[in-house]
């Protein structure tokens, strides 16, 4: 399958509700050959991965203080500030056609437009002079994949800096003490750059790297916007009875285990990695299992190096329990 037309959808809503349920439309309505991409912003809010635990990624009474709201995207990865200085990018495609490479190809000619020379690195930074301008995750469902990530225009850093909790190991592996420290605006860059022009430059690029005709869209309110909305979406199961927790390169994993009689009868697993899939998979894998040593035989994922690292993870706890 190749991708026939480019379907181009632009907010001009800056509710974060609305944006992540229309995104999460898109991928459910996907037709196949067709490329989706969708511009957005959102007011002021701290946007955590699918499968993060909320308090223990933002300072949540400051925001409440200040008006900031909390919102969870259905990808992987960390949290992330958002404001009307930040601009959001949705590519969506077939399996099949699913390029990272190519998609951020896109955003690299529409920046290099101003002078600006942009690369990828690490699992999902793009870079400008080793400082990080855009973060990125992604989601893989049966019908479609969809890429999305951030783009710094002028946006508070300080704000970042004061909503975000710190992760000490992960901070320490990017040789800096503060998420503000590895980041930089676009502004910084080029003098008055501005999201619109900087909007109209990813248009112009996505027809170019694609090559095909791009039809504009019209973003519409959805049924969705109640469950990102919700309590129930955006404060999860966490802190059970057992907490078994450990940082590796790929990101971290939290499992929260909920025992009765020595017996697992409820899972929770805080991760800012990538893929979503493999956090369903180690649920899976612990409930109602017997809470003992012979937690070591049972585990069976599809990522044999989770599968060992969750092993050791277990060895060294139930050893020194």
């Amino acid at each position: 399958m190749s991708i026939k037309k480019i379907e181009y959808y632009e907010s001009d809503n800056f509710n974060p509700y609305l944006n992540l349920s229309f995104e999460e439309k898109l991928l459910n309505q996907y037709e196949d050959g067709t490329l989706i991409f969708y511009l957005w912003q959102n007011t002021d809010c701290v946007v955590i991965g699918k499968n993060q635990c909320a308090k223990e990624q933002c300072h949540l009474d400051l925001m409440e203080k200040e008006h900031v709201k909390l919102a969870r995207r259905s990808s992987g990865g960390g949290a992330v500030f958002h404001d009307l200085g930040n601009l959001n990018f949705t590519f969506i495609t077939s399996s099949e056609d699913f390029d990272i490479k190519k998609n951020l190809q896109v955003i690299r000619v529409g920046l290099r437009a101003f002078g600006i020379e942009s690369y990828f690195s690490g699992r999902n930074d793009l870079l400008v002079d080793e400082f990080k301008i855009s973060g990125q995750a992604y989601l893989k469902t049966k019908g479609a994949c969809l890429h999305h990530g951030t783009l710094l225009v002028n946006t508070n850093l300080h704000n970042l800096g004061r909503y975000l909790k710190t992760d000490d190991d992960k901070l320490k592996a990017h040789g800096v003490k503060s998420h503000a420290q590895r980041v930089r605006n676009l502004s910084d860059f080029v003098s008055g750059i501005s999201i619109d022009q900087i909007k109209a430059s990813l248009k112009k690029a996505v027809i170019s790297v694609f090559d095909c005709e791009l039809v504009k869209k019209e973003v519409i309110e959805n049924e969705l916007f109640r469950k990102y909305y919700s309590k129930e979406w955006l404060f999860r199961l966490n802190k059970l009875g057992e907490q078994i927790t450990k940082r590796f390169e790929y990101g971290l994993i939290d499992i929260n285990l909920e025992i009765d009689n020595e017996i697992i009868n409820r899972v929770s697993v805080n991760s800012d990695m990538m893929d979503v899939d493999i956090i369903e998979e180690i649920k899976a894998c612990f409930i109602n299992k017997t809470f003992n040593h012979s937690l070591l035989g049972f585990l069976s994922l599809s990522n044999k190096q989770i599968e060992n690292d969750i092993k050791a993870m277990l060895e060294e706890r139930l050893c020194t329990t």
